[in-house]
This record gives structure tokens, C-alpha cells and sequence, in this order.
């Protein structure tokens, strides 16, 4: 079970996340990301697959880089322990990569009576695709 501390820790930061108060960072993985909360102190959020398994790992820093907290669960734990880490690796990644605004523009787009799509293309003819091979 997920320590009392660290989950109000992801509670208030998956708060402040979806309030748009949180700016989060790509980690070293394709799937992690972090946030520098205070003095060096970061929190890192991973996910990865195996054997049909999805892990979510949460990585508390202090100051001088250690690892203070660890906590793993994967979607054969505790369904509160696991949907509280999906949920909060959800947020990251969305705000990493701008979900919500991304979204918007593209359903602003997509309803205005303005001409959407690369116009430049439509000129090509097909054997002038730019194929990568």
C-alpha cells in the first residue's frame, strides 16, 4: 500500500497539474516525466509495459539527489494504488505535452468555416510523395 505522504503528494500535485499550476519535464524514459517542486527536491513519474503488465513507478528526490521514496504498482495491485499513479502519470504526460491545448486548437480549427489542411500537397502528384525511402 502506498505510503499516507506520498499519496497526498500526488493528490495535491495531480490537483495542481490539472489546474494548469505545474510544469512538468521529460524524463529519461519515452514515459517518464518530472517536475522540480522546491530546492532541487523532484518527483518523477514513469509507466511501462510487460508481460500484458502496466507499471506505474513514482521517484521521490531531496536536494542531493537521492531517492527518498519508491513506490511501484502495476494493474494487478490495489485498484486505489494503481488508479491513483495512472491517474497522476495521465496529468503529467497530458500537460508535458499539451493535451488540452492541442485539442483545442485543433476543434477551434476544424469548426471555423476557414480552409484547413496543407494546400501545398494537393498540387503534388502522387508519385511526388515525399516517402522516406
Amino acid at each position: 500500500m502506498i505510503p499516507e505522504k506520498l499519496a497526498k503528494l500526488i493528490e495535491l500535485l495531480t490537483e495542481k497539474t490539472k489546474n494548469k499550476k505545474a510544469i512538468w519535464s521529460k524524463g529519461s524514459g519515452d514515459s517518464q516525466f518530472k517536475i522540480s517542486v522546491a530546492e532541487g527536491i523532484a518527483v518523477t513519474i514513469s509507466s511501462w509495459t510487460d508481460n500484458w503488465n502496466d507499471h506505474f513507478e513514482v521517484l521521490v528526490f531531496n536536494s542531493n539527489g537521492n531517492i527518498i521514496q519508491r513506490f511501484v504498482t502495476d494493474n494487478n495491485s490495489t485498484s486505489k494504488d494503481y488508479q491513483l499513479l495512472a491517474t497522476f502519470h495521465g496529468v503529467a504526460s497530458d500537460q508535458y505535452y499539451k493535451v488540452d491545448e492541442t485539442m483545442d486548437a485543433l476543434l477551434s480549427s476544424v469548426n471555423s468555416d476557414e480552409v484547413i489542411g496543407n494546400i501545398e500537397k494537393l498540387d503534388k502528384a502522387p508519385e511526388e510523395d515525399d516517402l522516406p525511402f
